[in-house]
């Protein structure tokens, strides 16, 4: 399956990642700085897919219960160092389903990445204060299937 085949998807309809299922229960576009889009596709289970389209990224990350502190160029979560990797910010151009984001709601988020291919997402919401913090790994197309 590609990018491209779960961006045609609609709420509701299913696929699996990672072969474990993920239904999809919303979705959010954030046009970021650089003109790129960045769409989160979320599932049940506090799940999100993050696509970039132009650059055929996909990562599929957990909501953490807790954020973690960045530490100078660094996190460290559950004992393991993450290493700053991304800076971005974003505004929110559309949503559905059960996205809790709200067109032109504005987004910074930074990644850390792990020694062994993990990524820490930090997000604020900076319209309504709220931070969240994710652990993903990168999806390849082959990871994907329809269900």
């Amino acid at each position: 399956m590609t990018i491209s085949d779960l961006l045609e998807l609609e709420v509701g309809d299913r696929v699996s990642v990672f072969n474990e299922p993920f239904q999809l229960a919303g979705r959010a576009v954030i046009a970021l700085a650089n003109e790129q889009e960045m769409i989160w596709v979320l599932g049940e289970n506090d799940l999100l897919l993050s696509v970039m389209p132009q650059d055929e990224e996909l990562v599929l990350f957990e909501e953490l219960d807790e954020i973690p502190e960045p530490d100078a160029d660094m996190v460290l979560f559950r004992g393991n160092e993450f290493e700053f990797s991304y800076e971005d910010e974003g505004r929110a151009t559309g949503s559905e389903g059960e996205s809790t984001t709200e067109v032109d709601d504005r987004f910074i988020f930074s990644d850390y990445e792990g020694k062994d291919g993990e990524v820490i997402r930090l997000i604020s919401n900076e319209n309504t204060g709220e931070r969240a913090a994710y652990l993903g790994k990168v999806v390849s197309e082959d990871d994907l299937a329809r269900l």
